[in-house]
């Protein structure tokens, strides 16, 4: 009897270790996803700023300026992570006017605009890794023995990995 009600609760322990296991890592993954949202966040925050330095130099370029701005404004009204990585082409159009207006490139303005992009770029491809890796220490607990079983009860679902959108991978076109 005694060894009976010893096997019962060894089996009531690995359960709940499983279970607070999956949870834990269920909260991780929204805790990195939330990283990559704080980061898309910062960097939409500071393009009000260059492209009101950039409107300075370029006014014809409005069009550019304008869908970059809408983008922006798109992504904070519903925070989807597909949407936020969709700027990035539209907001590197934006750099790329650069190029074409050297004075631009030698404001100090919208150099130290570049410096702070450029980490919070960094920022962001961090926390992409950091969610990627979370995602791949969720899938894997979730799929392995006897974490299985536990997560199928609880109805614990694999996580996609984040993968920019094609558009994102794409080379920046800019028409001048």
């Amino acid at each position: 009897m005694v060894l009976i009600i010893g096997i019962i609760i060894i089996i009531l322990v690995i359960i709940i270790l499983e279970y607070n296991s999956i949870k834990i890592l269920q909260n991780k993954v929204k805790q990195s996803r939330s990283g990559i949202d704080v980061a898309l966040t910062k960097r939409f925050d500071l393009i009000p700023n260059l492209v009101e330095c950039v409107k300075g130099y370029c006014e014809h370029e409005e069009k550019a300026l304008k869908e970059v701005t809408e983008a922006r404004t798109e992504y904070l009204s519903n925070k989807n992570l597909k949407v936020g990585e969709n700027v990035n082409a539209k907001f590197a159009e934006v750099l790329l006017l650069a190029e074409k207006y050297p004075n631009l490139r030698a404001n100090s303005q919208f150099m130290e605009l570049q410096a702070q992009l450029e980490r919070t770029e960094n920022s962001l491809s961090a926390a992409r890794r950091l969610y990627n890796s979370d995602v791949t220490m969720y899938n894997t607990k979730i799929q392995s023995f006897p974490s299985n079983i536990i997560a199928g009860i609880i109805g614990a679902k694999d996580e996609n990995f984040f993968e920019a959108e094609k558009e994102a991978k794409s080379n920046v076109k800019v028409k001048i």
